[in-house]
């Protein structure tokens, strides 16, 4: 049987918000997994083909968002880019311009979830 759920990476460093996305995610159908610094996001997508969206937090260590923003585009260009994060000064910024969403923090999963759905129709 073939496997039609939607492949979600998210990238953050709070390990118990990605948790809980993760089961929020899972349970809306999507197939989920998480790396927790830029470095291992590069690492996963160049191993893992066909990621439908990334969730991407800016700020983390080993490599934030902003430090491979382009090279999650050269890297994986068929993916969704939403950035997630709880500094709303890059609301207005080249990132938040060129990625597919901007997900403010505070707005929660039920964001997330709706922005998924617009994105991966």
């Amino acid at each position: 049987m073939e496997n039609d759920k939607k492949k979600i990476v998210i990238a953050d460093d709070n390990l118990t918000l990605c948790s809980l996305l993760k089961d929020i995610l899972e349970g809306e159908g999507y197939e989920v997994d998480v790396v927790h610094d830029g470095f291992s996001l590069i690492t996963y997508l160049k191993k893992t083909q066909d990621v439908d969206a990334v969730i991407l937090d800016l700020i983390m260590p080993e490599r934030g968002g902003i430090s491979i923003f382009d090279t999650i585009r050269s890297v994986s260009p068929i993916s969704k880019l939403i950035i997630y994060t709880g500094y709303t000064r890059y609301q207005n910024s080249i990132f938040a311009r060129e990625a597919d969403a901007f997900v403010n923090k505070v707005e929660g999963a039920e964001k997330i979830i709706e922005v998924l759905e617009e994105l991966l129709k």
